[in-house]
């Protein structure tokens, strides 16, 4: 009852250290995600079981709490899961090619492509402060990817794309937020990127899923990402934008790319060069000045 107490006067300092907690799930993602590759699980498999899995915990929530669900909010959720796959699917195969620390400094780039997304579907036309943040992180993306030769490293390539469309993703259910349920439209979009992954997974990868065995570790890695990189964090999410403004929410969620590179040097060992370094503050320093412009 004290706890209750507790976090009824302390709300909003209780709702920005949930928003951090997920900050640092999603940030412990990357690492997580590579290791779960590099134990022979294939990209589609892991999506799916992940997605699926996330499913079936959000609809069960939904069900106990007795949340009505409506076609529109299905419709939305279903078309919102296949942009999320195609975000999640260019993102996981790129992480077999690049370093964790890498892709979540350039997935992070997602924040800044969003007010250009924006203006392709609403025809508003961003802020003069927007292509500067865009310059910002680009020329931080550069020092990431480039190689000696001026090429760019095709892992790097997919995430870049994957943040494009975690950013096209943002858009869409940001304009569809104030008709539905958010809590519905993740359940679905959940379900939705979950047929994608078995399908691609039957299809990409000859159904590799089919009649696998699992060592502990991989059951431990994959219940992680499921119950608390899915499930927990997009609901603790959902609960405290209802107490946290947008602009803040953004701003501490930003902070996953940093927790990205620290839990890769500790789980993956990653080695964090100067021009990483410096490429990954310009990508964190612009996204800072677009969160607080917006």
């Amino acid at each position: 009852m004290a706890v209750v107490e507790l976090v009824q006067r302390n709300k909003k300092l209780f709702c920005v250290l949930a928003l951090f907690t997920v900050a640092a799930f999603w940030g412990s993602g990357f690492p997580i995600t590579k290791i779960v590759l590099e134990s022979g699980i294939k990209p589609n498999a892991m999506l799916s079981m992940r997605f699926m899995g996330a499913f079936a915990l959000m609809y069960t929530f939904l069900k106990v709490k007795g949340i009505e669900i409506t076609k529109e909010e299905i419709k939305v959720g279903l078309i919102a899961g296949t942009i999320l796959f195609t975000a999640f699917c260019t993102q996981t195969v790129g992480a077999v090619y690049t370093t964790a620390s890498k892709s979540a400094f350039i997935t992070g780039a997602n924040v800044v492509m969003v007010p250009f997304v924006y203006w392709i579907m609403s025809k508003e036309k961003p802020k003069v402060i927007v292509y500067f943040t865009s310059v910002l992180c680009f020329t931080g993306i550069g020092m990431l990817s480039l190689e000696k030769d001026v090429s760019i490293n095709y892992g790097d390539m997919l995430t870049l794309a994957c943040a494009f469309f975690y950013a096209f993703h943002m858009v869409v259910v940001g304009l569809n937020m104030k008709k539905c349920n958010p809590l519905v439209i993740n359940c679905f979009q959940m379900l939705s990127a979950g047929i994608l992954g078995v399908i691609g997974n039957l299809t990409v990868e000859s159904g590799s899923l089919i009649g696998s065995s699992f060592t502990n570790m991989q059951i431990m890695a994959m219940a992680v990402l499921v119950v608390f990189n899915t499930f927990f964090c997009y609901l603790i999410q959902t609960f405290v934008q209802k107490y946290v403004p947008p602009s803040r929410v953004s701003l501490i969620l930003s902070t996953e790319i940093l927790f990205g590179a620290i839990f890769s040097v500790l789980l993956m060992g990653d080695l964090i060069t100067l021009k990483i370094a410096a490429g990954g503050l310009l990508i964190f320093i612009s996204i800072i000045i677009a969160e607080m412009k917006s």
